[in-house]
């Protein structure tokens, strides 16, 4: 008689789990996730450490998270990936443009259980569920988000992608963790749910202003702009340029009563009233900065979200 075994998979899984760990930050906390429904780890972010006087460094929460999917191959197979032009599939389903030929992508192909796809989407957008491939025989582990894989690449490709048993998901090999490109990546992600949280803000805050567009929108502007610039991630999305342009902006207001977007002509015609002309202009630079902030979750939808796909959008946007 013999006693229980252990396989050679939970030995790769293992080495998998040791590899991923050690290319995160070591300030951050990657936490196995139990019972596993397909979901095999949660991955919280914390500050870059502060020193404050001769005590130790220490790390602040920064309440964001994301799950991981974690998984371990001994030598997977890399094989190239031709990407193609296609338009905005969030209008049409997706019609690739065999002239307009983008790239050639190295990535990892591993398949899914439909089961395991249907969970990721039946979560929503809102918490990134990341697939990570962890290659140990090149000791590199790469990821692909899936809820946005989902959207962006399997619904509009197929008539009904839950028709077959699995799917088969290419993981570009260059979205690996532990490189810049792979830290900024898992940052962002990171910070889903709170910008997601912010956008609803935002459109919400443009509407009412548009209300209030005949009466005191100025005092309704400057309490939104208190309840908004208190948000920690304006400086911290160093890798998606609008954000911090739009927070330059809302701090211009905070400060000078003007975002500094619109600035009113230098020179007026005759027969117009000067002042009435700079504040209709000072208003039209304040809706300005609604406007834009209003924006920002079209582009999340439309482009941010294909940001590390392997797709024509996001291989040239990210």
């Amino acid at each position: 008689m013999t006693t229980k075994k252990r396989s050679e998979q939970h030995l790769i899984d293992q080495a998998g789990e040791q590899l991923l760990r050690s290319r995160l930050p070591r300030h951050w906390v990657l936490r196995e996730y139990r019972p596993d429904y397909g979901l095999d780890f949660t991955l919280e972010t914390f500050k870059t450490g502060l020193k404050n006087g001769e005590g130790p460094v220490t790390y602040e929460t920064l309440g964001e998270h994301i799950f991981i999917q974690l998984k371990s191959v001994s030598a997977p197979e890399v094989k190239p990936l031709t990407i193609y032009g296609r338009g905005n599939v969030e209008k049409a389903q997706e019609v690739l443009n065999r002239d307009d030929k983008v790239a050639d992508l190295d990535t990892y192909r591993f398949q899914l259980e439909v089961s395991e796809l249907a969970t990721v989407e039946r979560m929503g957008i809102g918490v990134p569920v990341l697939l990570v491939i962890a290659d140990l025989s090149a000791q590199r582990c790469s990821f692909v988000c899936l809820n946005d894989y989902i959207d962006k690449i399997l619904v509009p490709r197929h008539k009904d992608f839950k028709s077959k048993e699995s799917r088969t998901i290419h993981v570009p090999v260059y979205n690996e963790i532990g490189t810049d490109r792979g830290l900024a990546a898992l940052r962002w992600y990171a910070k889903r749910a709170k910008l997601m949280a912010a956008f609803q803000r935002f459109t919400y805050q443009f509407s009412e202003l548009q209300w209030a567009e005949h009466g005191d929108w100025r005092s309704l502007a400057e309490l939104f702009a208190k309840r908004i610039i208190t948000y920690d991630f304006w400086d911290d999305t160093e890798m998606c340029g609008l954000i911090p342009y739009d927070a330059a902006g809302l701090r211009r207001f905070i400060d000078t009563g003007q975002p500094g977007f619109i600035m009113p002509a230098a020179d007026l015609p005759s027969g117009f009233d000067p002042d009435k002309i700079a504040k209709h202009f000072e208003k039209m630079d304040v809706f300005e900065l609604w406007r834009q902030l209003s924006l920002l979750p079209k582009t999340h939808e439309d482009v941010w979200r294909e940001w590390f796909l392997p797709t024509a959008l996001g291989y040239s946007a990210s």
